[in-house]
């Protein structure tokens, strides 16, 4: 599929469900050659768990990657993809103004696919997640 598809693709998965549009993360890249999404997430007050300092709420950070690793599966799919489980390593305080993720599909399954997510905030590695998402038909 070409890029251009995939981006639309990526758009349309980032726009449909309400949570996401709340959210409201930007699309930076999709690669077909490597299977890969990327978004960044700009902070806002309200994702917070510091009162004073833009420090990203672990809440928001697992949000997030849910959506990259969903969007990951869901982009090269070609369907919504609803999540079976999502596990996320907190690595370090995120810190910042804008947290980067990379969504990378490791397995497109006719009913389970498997998606991993590297989330930076101020070119630190603040948190991975892998989640396994839904693609039966």
């Amino acid at each position: 599929m070409p890029r251009v598809e995939l981006v639309d693709r990526l758009r349309e998965e980032m726009a449909r469900p309400p949570f996401n549009r709340w959210l409201a993360p930007r699309i930076v890249d999709v690669d077909a050659e490597a299977r890969t999404v990327a978004l960044s997430l700009p902070f806002r007050a309200e994702f917070s768990f510091h009162p004073t300092e833009p420090c990203f709420h672990g809440g928001i950070i697992a949000a997030f990657a849910d959506a990259v690793g969903h969007a990951a599966v869901a982009v090269f799919h070609g369907k919504p993809t609803p999540t079976i489980t999502l596990l996320v390593d907190f690595l370090a305080t995120a810190k910042g103004e804008a947290l980067a993720a990379r969504g990378i599909l490791r397995k497109l399954g006719r009913s389970v696919s498997r998606a991993d997510v590297e989330l930076h905030c101020a070119d630190k590695l603040v948190a991975i997640a892998r989640g396994t998402f839904s693609t039966r038909d």
